[in-house]
């Protein structure tokens, strides 16, 4: 289940950061309401972004959520290494993770 609130906080990342490719890692709710509690994404941008620390302070002041949520950055030439090496927290992102967001497709 994609929840509304999470779909959001992509397309206003997508909107301020001019990622590649937003995905979601995961999501945790309540068991016994189904009620969002949390989640993480990961995102995706170019290799001439100048500080992804900046930009990844940046997004996390600029885009407003009423929950709590994390961001895992990659510069484009690290994802493309990174998400072919199956030791790789990026390979199992790009493995089990959700496209919320793709520059050119969204």
């Amino acid at each position: 289940m994609l929840y509304p609130e999470i779909q959001a906080t992509a397309n206003a990342i997508a909107n301020l950061g001019k990622p590649l490719k937003i995905y979601l890692i995961s999501h945790k709710t309540n068991h016994a309401t189904s009620e969002l509690i949390s989640f993480k994404l990961a995102v995706i941008v170019p290799d001439i972004t100048p500080n992804i620390s900046e930009l990844e302070c940046f997004l996390y002041t600029a885009v407003d959520c009423d929950y709590p949520y994390d961001l895992v950055l990659y510069k484009k030439s690290e994802w493309d290494t990174l998400s072919s090496d199956p030791r790789t927290f990026a390979w199992s992102i790009h493995q089990t993770g959700g496209v919320l967001y793709e520059q050119g497709l969204s």
